[in-house]
């Protein structure tokens, strides 16, 4: 048994208010027993005040003071409550004194030392205790102190054995709860340990395994279904990782295989001039091909692990579209491809980085240039609209089939792989792209006919700029 799992601090946390519990309870009820015993030693104590008050008014105006005390002391062996009471005037002159009493010298207040309510006191006499009540009563005009005692020690030996009582009671109780209570936990924490155990077995060879879901309708269902959608989403993120790893490394390996070879043949064969220039022209051009994809794959890499390096700031979405037709002209005149543009007038402020708008219309000027044909119309516009910077490339390409439209912004995925490749492409031009517009909180459409060409939309949200204090 492990004394920091959760079975067990739920035994002891279960144990520690049920003693609490047990303890208020306990003392409590012993209060109250002992408040409600002497309510009740109270009550005799006053229903014989009230008798001997009666007898007085009957008694007293025809009687000598012997003759009295003789009367009380016969009231005393008849009565209730035995030979415990005693009676004095206003000048502290005994009419009664119990032996017991007098013997023990209990004091008595004068009338005039009481007020309109009785007085209780709990004292000792011979050894034993003793409750007593004194109050003032008047008969026929004169004052007196009645004084009668009740003993105790029946009462506080019912206490003490409902103390006892409890004392022995409470260990095995306690013992049995926690027995119970341990077992409860431990049947109520079953499915964890086996949801525990299943996630063990888990690993990143089986993550399409799941954990079985216990149709219990409360926290352990709960989990193990949380716990199987986050397994679904890192098994997604791994085949995605996978993939992701197995399409660059397909796109380096070319290449670097071209780089080696042409090295080889250069370094080793007799070549001549041209043909060296020839050679190094070719490793130059897989090298900066090369570059550009470790360019892209190290800015997927940053985005995906939140560093982005991109910076909010107000800037002029139609400045970064002029300058990436600017440069996508150089790209649509090496194939002969004729750029046009029509920007709108207006306030295209918009919050986010100007360099990475730029590139993200000089992406899809590229995408454009590769999948279009020599002598081909590649068209730019931006404009508002409701509250956006709408900016769309419009081409006269090849197209893209509707069950591919789905897919090209996936990372590594062409429509026309020998013409990309030639085109110097790997497919990621289009992630980025669609990275940037989520990052800018935009949105990207895409609307393509087979054959007839693709237009791309970006939509881009203007910021909201505050009028200033003078306007």
């Amino acid at each position: 048994m492990k004394f920091n799992s959760i079975r067990v601090r739920l035994t002891a946390w279960y144990l520690i208010m049920l003693t609490l519990g047990l303890a208020v309870y306990g003392v409590g009820s012993w209060f109250a027993i002992r408040a409600s015993a002497f309510h009740a030693i109270d009550d005799e104590l006053e229903d014989r005040i009230a008798g001997v008050r009666k007898f007085m008014e009957i008694q007293i105006a025809s009687l000598s003071p012997a003759e009295i005390r003789d009367e009380f002391r016969e009231h005393s062996v008849l009565g209730p409550g035995g030979d415990l009471f005693q009676i004095c005037n206003e000048k502290g002159e005994w009419l009664y004194r119990s032996a017991v009493l007098e013997n023990s010298e209990v004091p008595i207040f004068r009338p005039q030392q009481l007020g309109e309510s009785a007085v209780f006191q709990n004292l000792e006499v011979q050894r034993t205790p003793v409750r007593f009540e004194t109050r003032r009563v008047i008969v026929r005009g004169q004052q007196y102190s009645v004084q009668v005692a009740a003993p105790l020690h029946e009462f506080f030996e019912a206490l003490e054995r409902f103390k006892g009582i409890l004392w022995l009671a409470l260990p095995p109780l306690l013992i049995a709860a926690g027995v119970g209570g341990y077992w409860i936990s431990r049947r109520a924490l079953k499915p964890v340990d086996q949801i525990t155990a299943a996630a063990e077995s888990i690993s990143i060879r089986n993550l399409s395994d799941r954990l079985e879901v216990p149709d219990t309708a409360d926290e352990l269902q709960r989990l193990s279904e949380t716990l199987n959608r986050m397994l679904a989403r890192l098994n997604a993120s791994v085949r995605l990782i996978s993939q992701f790893t197995a399409d660059a490394s397909h796109e380096l390996r070319t290449p670097l295989s071209v780089i080696r070879t042409t090295a080889e043949f250069a370094a080793n064969g007799e070549c001549t001039l041209a043909e060296y220039r020839s050679d190094m022209a070719q490793i130059l051009a897989e090298a900066e091909r090369t570059t550009r994809l470790i360019d892209s794959l190290l800015l997927l890499a940053r985005a995906d692990a939140g560093e982005d390096g991109l910076h909010q700031e107000m800037t002029s979405f139609a400045t970064s579209v002029r300058q990436a037709i600017k440069q996508g002209q150089k790209l649509a005149s090496e194939r002969q491809i004729h750029l046009t543009a029509e920007i709108v007038e207006f306030d295209s402020k918009v919050i986010g980085d100007g360099d990475a708008l730029r590139r993200l219309i000089l992406l899809a000027i590229d995408n454009a240039v590769k999948y279009s044909n020599p002598g081909g119309t590649i068209h730019v516009g931006l404009k508002p609209e409701d509250g956006f910077a709408v900016c769309s490339i419009q081409d006269s390409g090849i197209g893209i089939a509707p069950e591919d439209q789905a897919l090209i912004f996936n990372r590594f995925w062409r429509a026309d792989k020998v013409r990309s490749r030639g085109t110097g492409g790997a497919g990621l031009g289009l992630s980025i792209a669609k990275w940037i517009v989520e990052r800018h909180h935009g949105s990207i459409q895409v609307v393509s006919v087979p054959g007839e060409g693709s237009t791309f939309t970006f939509r881009i949200p203007l910021a909201r700029v505050l009028p200033s204090c003078g306007q």
